[in-house]
């Protein structure tokens, strides 16, 4: 049985919300987040990602996918200090020679 919510449904603290790399080119990438239960679409229904410096603001009412990890308000409180205020491009690491 699901326990009554109050407020807004923040994304970063449901399970659906995964990382993922996007291509930057040149063997680069940049960190966005998607919604596992594909409920973040275009109008056209293409599937939508978010810059992963943004997920913590990212919130709906309600959402009948979600599946609360329980962190709570000290997770999301966290995450908005230790997410990087802008996009940022990441390298992918170097292959391990053997």
């Amino acid at each position: 049985m699901e326990a009554e919510r109050t407020g807004r449904i923040y994304c970063a603290n449901c399970i659906h919300c995964k990382l993922v790399p996007a291509p930057a080119g040149a063997g680069r990438y940049y960190l966005r987040v998607r919604c596992d239960a594909g409920k973040w679409r275009k109008k056209l229904g293409e599937e939508k990602q978010y810059k992963y410096c943004t997920v913590a603001r990212r919130s709906i009412d309600e959402c009948d996918r979600y599946e609360d990890m329980g962190d709570g308000p000290e997770f999301l409180r966290d995450l908005r200090v230790t997410l990087p205020a802008i996009d940022e491009v990441y390298s992918s690491p170097e292959p391990v020679s053997r």
